[in-house]
């Protein structure tokens, strides 16, 4: 590119981003590049702009369809580009696009759709996204989200993932690990589902640790982003993390996992209230929250503040347009013993979220777990929990832990002291599992 098609290009940017009522924070985040990149680009001072770059800023103008000249914008963006030699022109039988297509190009781009209500954490997205896109350097080779069961670790990795796919241009990988219905797959079936996407052989090795070495060697010439949901076990992670170059694994777990060395661990919690009441209220609507504020309160309380028990909550007011929010806090989920049955809409679960974590323990956990949420109270010490038990200190300290791991159990101050707490939901899950037995 000369100058004057440098500057073409960009004042025809700026235009464009204008056209769709679009900030340079807003086209930067829709296209994955940075503000300055954009900023740069417009400005002219970008000697050569990518290729890539020219794709993601027309893909991303040519989502805002409804803006009245878009489409025809980021054509004329598209056929600048081709003019500068900086995305495939037009051939024999070839026209130019108004609406480009990616090209077939063989790199997975496997992410589930983002989050479109994605709210809050945003000191979590932001830990996540500077291991993944540092401004210098490598990214983190592995991203470990876990939490508490309900509290949105998927939805925190997808939102991330989205947020970075422009740092990893060779692909996006996703594999779920503990697919409903089906037993979790082994760590060599990670292995040589991953190589498939990548498009590399994956049957043709003797071993699981000859299909690993293969996968190492892949990664370590590409930039591309693995994304492992619901790990169960550390095997499945450590078998598909790089050792060179510039690939990552984003992976989440309902257990710390923690001998999983230099991972970089990222916990969710539930929501603070702040957080709670504004997800209700773009789950439910502004208004509807908006004129009963001590209501939609008190719904966030029930729910724990847990994303997943929120989601439901909204599903269930929006199923039931005649319900006000002080219906569901007082006659729905007002009594404790039918909450947890009340807390589920469609395929969505808050006792299953809680199951799933409760089978990752051994029957002694489990049976103390029941134990404590029935005769331990709320919050307890070390030696309530042991007296309550029958055993010794060593003991609770391991079946305390065990717990603390998958996410049942919060460590909280009391007057200097340390205490335990049982969050509010597991404990009436407990309490059900109690009546049972």
């Amino acid at each position: 590119m000369d100058g004057s098609q440098e500057v073409a290009f960009g004042a025809l940017l700026r235009r464009c981003r204008l056209s769709a009522g679009m900030t340079q924070e807003e086209l930067a985040r829709a296209s994955t590049l940075s503000v300055r990149a954009i900023s740069d680009l417009e400005r002219g001072r970008t000697a050569s702009p990518q290729r890539k770059s020219v794709e993601l800023l027309t893909s991303a103008l040519t989502q805002r369809q409804q803006v009245a000249g878009v489409r025809d914008g980021a054509r004329r963006l598209l056929e600048a580009a081709v003019m500068a030699r900086l995305s495939p022109g037009p051939g024999p039988g070839r026209p130019v696009l108004s609406h480009p297509r990616p090209p077939d190009d063989g790199i997975p781009r496997e992410l589930p759709p983002d989050v479109a209500d994605f709210t809050g954490r945003s000191a979590e997205l932001r830990e996540v996204r500077e291991a993944l896109c540092p401004p210098l350097g490598p990214p983190q080779r592995l991203v470990l989200i876990t939490g508490h069961p309900g509290a949105g670790r998927t939805a925190l990795a997808v939102h991330a993932a989205h947020r970075c796919r422009g740092a990893f241009p060779d692909g996006q990988v996703h594999v779920d690990l503990a697919p409903v219905g089906r037993p979790a797959p082994r760590p060599d079936e990670v292995v040589r589902r991953v190589l498939r996407s990548l498009g590399a052989p994956a049957g043709a090795y003797d071993s699981p640790e000859e299909a690993s070495a293969r996968l190492r060697a892949v990664l370590a010439r590409r930039r591309v982003l693995i994304v492992l949901d619901d790990a169960v076990g550390e095997g499945q992670i450590r078998c598909v993390c790089p050792a060179l170059g510039g690939s990552a694994v984003l992976a989440t777990g309902r257990r710390r996992l923690a001998a999983l060395p230099g991972a970089r661990h990222v916990e969710v919690g539930a929501f603070t209230t702040g957080e709670a009441l504004a997800f209700l209220a773009r789950t439910v609507g502004a208004e509807r929250v908006g004129r009963a504020p001590r209501e939609a309160a008190r719904v966030a309380e029930l729910c724990g503040r847990l994303p997943l028990a929120l989601r439901v909550a909204g599903c269930r007011l929006r199923a039931r347009p005649h319900w006000t929010l002080g219906t569901l806090a007082e006659e729905v989920l007002g009594e404790p013993r039918t909450r947890l049955r009340e807390l589920s809409a469609g395929d969505l679960s808050v006792r299953a979220s809680v199951a799933a974590a409760f089978a990752l323990l051994d029957d002694q956990t489990q049976w103390a777990l029941l134990r404590l949420a029935a005769d331990g109270g709320t919050v307890f010490g070390l030696q309530g929990a042991a007296a309550l038990l029958g055993c010794g200190a060593p003991r609770v300290h391991r079946i305390l832990g065990d717990l603390l791991d998958c996410h049942l159990l919060e460590v909280t101050e009391t007057e200097g002291r340390t205490r335990y707490r049982l969050p509010a939901l597991v404990r009436l899950f407990a309490l059900e599992g109690q009546r049972v037995v």
